[in-house]
């Protein structure tokens, strides 16, 4: 077994076959005069450097403490089950496991061999992935990134390239193709990360979830002037199509050009990204 008396868990899904856990060391700062608060530590953490300042001219009485988590690491304890991830994702392992690599098993012969590698280039996901298999605890590579699980129910799940990092083993995993239209003017590019079936997702995001817009969809249409939705699940279909002349100011997409997204699901948008935050002072 692992102990972890100073470690908060941050996020728990517990499935049939493996509960998955974020887990992070808090790092206390003070915030009376003369304690241990630096407002860089803040920036290091994810904090926005205005944030930061503004915390450390907070009144004693208003707050006393500010717990940081500089980095996180995920613990997967599996129950005869398995865990699918990226190359290098891995930090130790414990238990009565088995490592094996993963080569998508569609077909084709040495023109699906060609059609794969060139769907991994274009996405920045690997082809060959790390399986592990079996019973006992895997560990993850401690990242100062934002963390999140997300739990599908027979679903889709699509994001932006590098974000994904694990998903259970039962899942697929590859990569939606865009088209050559959609890739040009969505901002997105020629292929996205792609995970279908039922069980949990783990994600790297580089922002918090303060700074992500929770968008559901109930058989509606989403119009985004931007690639800024970084991961959306469900029954979604993602297209670029021509917005009317003069509508929209298309800063984000080529020229003239919106990302629609419909059906039902759900859809994160990075705020930060779409300039709702300001990173310098």
């Amino acid at each position: 077994m692992f102990k972890f008396d100073s470690w908060q868990e941050r996020q728990r899904i517990d499935g049939p076959d493996a509960t998955w856990r974020i887990l992070a060391y808090p790092n206390i700062v003070s915030l009376k005069p003369g304690g241990n608060f630096d407002p860089s530590r803040l920036v290091a953490a994810g904090v926005g450097r205005r944030d930061a300042l503004v915390q450390q001219v907070t009144p004693e009485g208003f707050a006393r403490v500010y717990p940081v988590y500089p980095k996180q690491t995920v613990q997967i304890s599996l129950r005869g089950g398995s865990v699918l991830f990226e190359p290098g994702a891995m930090h130790f392992m414990k238990g009565d496991l088995e490592m094996t690599l993963d080569t998508p098993a569609d077909g084709g012969g040495i023109g699906g061999f060609f059609k794969r590698a060139a769907t991994s280039i274009a996405s920045g996901e690997s082809m060959l992935k790390p399986r592990v298999t079996g019973t006992g605890d895997v560990f993850l590579e401690p990242t100062r990134k934002h963390l999140f699980l997300v739990e599908l129910n027979d679903s889709t799940f699509i994001c932006d390239q590098g974000l994904w990092v694990a998903a259970d083993g039962a899942m697929a995993v590859d990569g939606k193709v865009n088209t050559l239209s959609a890739a040009a003017n969505s901002g997105e590019g020629v292929v996205m990360p792609r995970v279908q079936g039922k069980g949990v997702v783990l994600i790297e995001s580089p922002v918090p979830k303060e700074k992500i817009m929770v968008v559901e969809l109930n058989d509606e249409t989403l119009t985004v002037d931007g690639p800024y939705v970084m991961a959306f699940w469900g029954d979604i279909e993602f297209t670029t199509r021509k917005a009317a002349k003069g509508v929209l100011a298309t800063v984000g997409t080529s020229e003239g050009y919106v990302n629609t997204y419909t059906g039902s699901g759900t859809l994160w948008i990075d705020m930060e990204e779409a300039g709702c935050f300001e990173t310098d002072l």
